[in-house]
């Protein structure tokens, strides 16, 4: 995906607690400069198995792999491009999103968000190249090549996987302007089903929708 380098929108890094990207930890960091590509990659997998006499193995789907994201990050100290700023502190803020937390002892879930594009997952790799030094030896420049993996909450990708059925879970990723009572309208054709929508999803105040997060839909309960 090549993005326009004039994009006005900041890229933003969010870290959560929890599988389902609700409790937050921490402020958001955010890119000085944003990237000009970002790569998303997806892959399924595939058993092998050979036939006597035949040229080629019999193959058997064995499932997805979780999609994979890589950017790559620049970092200037110099003052030239924007106001000067530590490089080793920049880079060391997101570095520290591929740490574990105290709490349960593994690393933050992580959204990236760039304008319309979200992306919930881990910090997986960090590869961080320093190419410019004043004379004390301090980093004035480095690029970072960035690598996040999928993460969902199991309940979310077993819904996701079945969506096709009305009678089984979906999902619904919030965007701006979103409103409970719409959205249950036009999943189910019934403004009224917003209750049972805002039970399902445990929210405390249903007219505050956070964009960004994701909705259980229910099924239809048919009387």
């Amino acid at each position: 995906m090549i993005l326009d380098n004039a994009q006005v929108a900041k890229l933003n890094v969010t870290p959560f607690l929890d599988e389902k990207f609700q409790e937050r930890a921490g402020s958001v960091w955010q890119a000085l400069f944003n990237p000009t590509q970002l790569s998303l990659a997806r892959k399924n997998k595939y058993n092998k198995t050979a036939s006597q006499g035949a040229k080629a193995p019999d193959t058997s789907y064995a499932g997805g792999d979780p999609d994979q994201l890589a950017l790559d990050l620049f970092f200037d100290g110099t003052g030239v491009l924007e106001q000067a700023q530590s490089v080793s502190e920049r880079v060391g803020a997101f570095l520290h999103l591929i740490d574990f937390h105290g709490e349960k002892h593994e690393p933050y879930r992580l959204e990236v968000r760039w304008g319309n594009f979200v992306f919930y997952g881990v910090l997986t790799q960090a590869d961080v190249s320093y190419t410019l030094f004043d004379r004390e030896g301090r980093p004035l420049r480095a690029t970072v090549k960035a690598t996040f993996m999928e993460v969902k909450a199991p309940e979310l990708r077993h819904a996701e996987e079945r969506r096709a059925s009305p009678d089984l879970y979906q999902t619904w990723l919030v965007s701006d302007g979103d409103r409970i009572d719409l959205i249950a309208n036009k999943v189910y054709g019934d403004p009224k089903w917003w209750r049972p929508l805002a039970a399902a999803n445990d929210l405390r105040n249903p007219r505050a929708l956070e964009v960004g997060s994701v909705l259980l839909l229910p099924p239809m309960v048919k009387g």
